[in-house]
């Protein structure tokens, strides 16, 4: 379990867990290897894990009453997902898929929930944790609503920053693992939007771009763009 609890401890709801506190997350878990294609739960299934990544992509997604798959977010090692299982959501809200061969660390929601009523500790580094990333989360949803295509391509590139960056200096480093047409599934625009609005971030020295691969220049510029309403 040595290589998970690094990879949790990555996470920025377990963050700041000592190694006690991990142990004990890790005793309500168990490690599920999907294959490529796989679906781990669908929208509306009843919830009853709550899911790391650790190894791959996982894909989260939800489907139109016309059949359209929306995608929400493509996750990597050490992101969580279906945490609104504990709060309110009894049922999964959308739909988590394999995007390649993948191991997820299933962490059970009833379980958790007793850890978090008994060990007051853990409670509160998490419902800290959790508070900041639930606010950031609802200004990313608010803008992904109303915001304009620069609005929502920061989001989307703080987004990626934050959950696989590299930090070169000044600058971080991302991968778009993804074509086009899924970047602007994802941020609802067309490809040739995204594609315009890549290239406005680069004239602007925002960015640089190497096909799959986007430095971000001016991170906090960045940040100033995607918190505008």
């Amino acid at each position: 379990m040595k290589d998970i609890s690094g990879i949790i401890q990555k996470s920025e709801y377990f963050s700041s867990l000592n190694a006690e506190m991990m142990g004990k997350i890790l005793g309500i878990s168990r490690v599920v290897e999907i294959k490529k294609g796989e679906i781990l739960f669908y929208q509306d299934d009843a919830g009853k894990n709550i899911y790391m990544v650790l190894s791959s992509r996982i894909k989260i997604f939800k489907l139109s009453t016309a059949g359209k798959e929306f995608v929400i977010k493509i996750l990597k090692p050490g992101e969580l997902f279906a945490e609104s299982l504990l709060f309110k959501e009894k049922f999964y809200p959308a739909t988590a898929q394999a995007m390649e061969h993948s191991k997820v660390l299933a962490i059970d929601v009833e379980q958790f929930e007793y850890l978090l009523m008994k060990d007051n500790a853990i409670a509160v580094e998490i419902i800290k944790n959790v508070t900041s990333r639930l606010s950031y989360l609802s200004q990313r949803f608010e803008n992904l609503i109303i915001g304009n295509s620069v609005i929502k391509m920061a989001f989307f590139l703080l987004d990626l920053a934050y959950s696989g960056g590299i930090k070169e200096g000044k600058s971080v480093k991302i991968t778009l693992d993804m074509n086009r047409e899924t970047m602007g599934n994802m941020l609802n625009l067309s490809r040739e939007n995204v594609e315009r609005t890549l290239r406005y971030f680069k004239d602007q020295n925002l960015i640089s771009l190497d096909r799959n691969r986007v430095t971000i220049l001016d991170i906090d510029k960045l940040k100033d763009i995607a918190m505008k309403t």
